[in-house]
C-alpha cells in the first residue's frame, strides 16, 4: 500500500502552536499520513521566497504527494484558494502567485476550493491554512478526487509573479536576489541555461550594486577562504556566496536586489 504524504510549506515559524496545529488537523482525518516539513522558516509574507521554495523541492517527492502550502498574507481576504495538480503532485494554498512555477506548465489543472463540506467549522477569518487548506490537503491526500473541492477553473486565471523569471536586455540579464538561505548565499531567478546561452566560452561579469565579480565557479573549494564569488547553486540557478562565509552579511545585499550579468570583454 502506499503511504499517502502531506507536505507543508510555510511562514509560521516555530515558536507559536501553528505548525502543530496544521498536523492535528491533518492526522484528524487521515491518521496514516506521512507529514513532512519542507520549511517553516519562510520570511513573514514573502511569497516569492516560498514559491521558489516550492519550485525547487516539489519535484523531489513521489507521485500523487499532496504539498500544503501556507504563505497567506490576504488570509481572510477574497483571494481564492486553490487545489492543483501540477506533474502528478497535487498542491493547496492561497491563489496569490506562490504556485506560480506550477502554473507556467499548460498541463496544470487548477480548481477553486469552495465545498465548504470540507471545512472545518467554524472557519477562522485569519487561519484558513488550519480550517480550510489542511482539511482539504487531507482527504485529498486519502483519495478524494479533485473535483470535489470545486469548480475547475482556468490555469491563467490565476495570480502569478512577475518577478519570478530573469530577462534578457540586449547583450544582459537582467535579475534579481529572490532569497537568502541559512547559509547567507544570495539566490537569484538567473538561470545556468541563461548564462552558459549569454556567454558561450566566455566569461561573464556579474554586478549587483557597487559588488562585482567575474567568473563563474562552479564549487566554493575553487577560491579562497572570504572571497565573494557567483556560481550555480543545486537547483541550477545563479547564487551568490563568500567562502567559508556569510554572503549577505558581508555585502548588505538583501531580496529583491537587481543582479546584471554581461558577458566579459576579451583581455578583461
Amino acid at each position: 500500500m502506499t503511504t499517502a504524504i502531506v507536505t507543508l510549506t510555510t511562514d509560521f515559524g516555530l515558536l507559536d502552536e501553528y505548525v502543530g496545529a496544521l498536523k492535528g488537523v491533518l492526522l484528524s482525518h487521515l491518521a496514516s499520513l506521512t507529514v513532512i516539513d519542507i520549511s517553516h522558516a519562510i520570511p513573514p509574507q514573502d511569497i516569492l521566497h516560498g514559491s521558489m521554495i516550492l519550485a525547487h523541492s516539489v519535484p523531489f517527492f513521489p507521485q500523487g504527494t499532496v504539498h500544503l502550502a501556507v504563505v497567506d498574507p490576504g488570509v481572510g481576504s477574497r483571494r481564492r484558494i486553490v487545489a492543483i495538480r501540477a506533474g502528478g503532485q497535487l498542491l493547496v494554498g492561497p491563489d496569490n502567485g506562490l504556485f506560480t512555477p506550477f502554473l507556467r506548465n499548460e498541463t496544470t489543472q487548477v480548481h477553486h476550493v469552495t465545498n465548504d463540506a470540507l471545512f472545518r467549522s467554524p472557519v477562522s477569518p485569519t487561519f484558513h491554512g488550519r480550517d480550510i487548506m489542511a482539511p482539504v490537503a487531507a482527504q485529498l491526500a486519502g483519495g478524494m478526487d479533485m473535483s470535489l473541492v470545486g469548480q475547475r477553473v482556468p490555469r491563467e486565471s490565476c495570480v502569478q509573479l512577475s518577478r519570478y523569471t530573469s530577462r534578457r536586455i540586449g547583450d544582459s540579464i537582467v535579475g534579481q536576489v529572490v532569497a537568502r538561505d541559512h547559509f547567507g548565499n544570495l539566490r537569484t531567478n538567473i538561470t545556468e541555461n541563461e548564462v552558459r546561452h549569454l556567454s558561450g566560452a566566455e566569461g561573464i561579469s556579474l554586478r549587483a550594486g557597487e559588488l562585482q565579480i567575474d567568473g563563474l565557479n562552479s564549487a566554493y573549494a575553487e577560491r579562497q577562504s572570504g572571497e565573494l564569488i557567483a556560481l550555480v547553486d543545486s537547483q541550477g540557478f545563479v547564487e551568490i556566496a563568500a567562502v567559508d562565509g556569510d554572503a549577505a552579511a558581508l555585502t548588505g545585499i538583501g531580496t529583491g536586489c537587481e543582479i546584471i550579468i554581461t558577458r566579459r570583454r576579451p583581455g578583461f
